[in-house]
């Protein structure tokens, strides 16, 4: 495996889609981190105002408060927590991961590692940690992009306890893990970069909008939707300041493990031309 991932490695380094992908994490997490940085201002400045507006949404409310929550307040990590838990990086990586796993398939260079005999437990696990490779870099990159504005206007400074700020980045990278697994998994089933792309962006943005009604009409839903992977994202720091650090320990260990199984049940057993 060390050989095929070695490959895998160097084809990243080489990938256009990559860099670019890289490039716009990069400047979308300063961009973001300006944007909700001008947002805090806005809100704190009409409070009395924005809560009646809250309080007048009726069952909407809950939707509008959570949303809010994730505004950075006025310290370095709430920059870089924002950025970590805003579904624009995920976004960003399953257009790299779509495309460079699914490249593979369209251009008909799957199987050439299989011909010259790599198991598919190989190209397949390769493939995988290359996606995650991927993941990792793009919400780092974002992240520090996001850092940026928020250092320049608080220093290194942080609300949050060390520790709680060390389980957080833990609970971030098993859920980023997961997402990239998911992304693979996308690809492999699709076998097509724009399939795989396109059902990466559609999935996450139709099953939250359904949740979110389905919680309108029942709150009692918001206990089972925070196990919904792109959610828990979101939700995270909140997740393990309330006590509920094992929601998204639970949440991303049943994804990563499903996804990986899936997509490697199905890479063993399709046909690769």
């Amino acid at each position: 495996m060390a050989e095929i991932f070695r490959a895998d490695i160097y084809k990243l380094r080489k990938s256009r889609s990559v860099r670019v992908c890289l490039i716009v994490s990069f400047f979308l997490g300063v961009l973001m981190s300006i944007m909700y940085y001008v947002a805090w201002q806005e809100m704190t400045k009409t409070i009395e105002e924005t809560q009646k507006m809250i309080e007048g949404m009726g069952d909407y409310s809950g939707i509008v408060m959570e949303a809010m929550d994730i505004l950075p307040s006025d310290d370095l990590w709430s920059y870089i927590n924002v950025s970590l838990c805003d579904l624009n990086v995920l976004y960003i990586a399953a257009v790299a991961i779509g495309i460079f796993v699914g490249s593979e398939y369209s251009m008909g260079t799957m199987r050439n590692p299989l011909t010259r005999g790599f198991s598919r437990n190989s190209v397949f696990f390769s493939k995988l940690i290359s996606s995650v490779i991927v993941m990792v870099l793009t919400a780092f990159v974002y992240a520090v992009g996001s850092a940026v504005p928020g250092m320049i206007l608080f220093g290194f400074s942080a609300k949050l306890s060390a520790g709680n700020i060390l389980l957080c980045l833990a609970l971030y990278l098993l859920l980023f893990i997961a997402a990239a697994s998911f992304y693979t998994m996308l690809a492999v089933l699709t076998k097509r970069t724009g399939y795989a792309i396109a059902l990466a962006i559609i999935i996450p943005i139709v099953v939250t909008a359904v949740v979110n009604v389905i919680k309108i009409g029942n709150h009692d839903f918001g206990n089972i939707s925070r196990f919904w992977l792109f959610e828990t994202i979101t939700n995270t720091q909140k997740l393990v300041k309330n006590g509920e650090a094992f929601v998204p320990a639970i949440s991303g260990a049943v994804y990563l493990t499903l996804s990986t199984v899936i997509g490697y049940g199905v890479f063993r057993k399709q046909s690769i031309s």
